[in-house]
């Protein structure tokens, strides 16, 4: 069984902060920084289990040696899998401002850490979070995964042909609270997640 590999979020925003300062840029969620405040919170939603993409081997331009990169080398935090209580931690720290952040069309963030609030075990946000290192720093939901509606047909992704993916996606959107995107999913496929094992679920991203 292979080691699951864990990044220090904290850690790493702590020294981009440390780095020095960037100036303010109109629009700014907060202050240089905000984001430390909930890096623990996503930290264990962000270790190469739940990010596998994350976390692999390349070898730079040019180059004979190899790198190993790992989540947030590349300025981007990503996450998933962060189910109720961890949506709860970040709705009571985090502003309306930074609750509003979307990914296109996607639902605001405040929208997806509700839904998983209000639907415990059926409802886990994925997405990712930008760190100190840059002027827009933010936290954003680029999607769901849903425990929820076993019978649907959705063939794999991309597809053509007959599917469900509009009922799909309307009871995504009307059942959990998803109401203030402005489009559908660009992915929606069923898959089984490695921190929930044999568990069904439908995979909804705005990419």
């Amino acid at each position: 069984m292979e080691s699951v590999e864990t990044v220090d979020v904290a850690g790493m925003w702590e020294a981009q902060l440390e780095a020095g300062m960037l100036p303010r840029a109109p629009g700014e969620l907060g202050p240089r920084g905000w984001t430390l405040a909930v890096a623990d919170v996503l930290a264990p939603f962000a270790t190469s289990e739940h990010v596998p993409w994350a976390y692999h081997d390349y070898r730079p331009l040019g180059s004979r040696r190899t790198v190993h990169e790992v989540n947030g080398d590349d300025g981007l935090v990503r996450f998933a899998g962060l189910g109720a209580e961890g949506a709860h931690q970040l709705l009571s720290q985090l502003t309306e401002t930074q609750l509003a952040t979307t990914q296109r069309d996607s639902p605001t963030l405040g929208a997806a850490l509700r839904s998983a609030v209000a639907h415990p075990g059926v409802v886990e946000v994925h997405g990712h979070a930008v760190g100190p290192a840059r002027g827009d720093e933010r936290i954003t939901a680029e999607g769901v995964f849903l425990y929820a509606l076993p019978d649907l047909h959705v063939p794999g992704w991309p597809h053509d042909g007959a599917c469900d993916c509009t009922t799909l996606w309307e009871s995504a959107r009307d059942g959990y609270g998803l109401d203030d995107a402005h489009g559908m999913p660009q992915e929606l496929q069923r898959r089984v997640n490695p921190w929930r094992p044999g568990e069904h679920c439908w995979q909804l991203t705005w990419d």
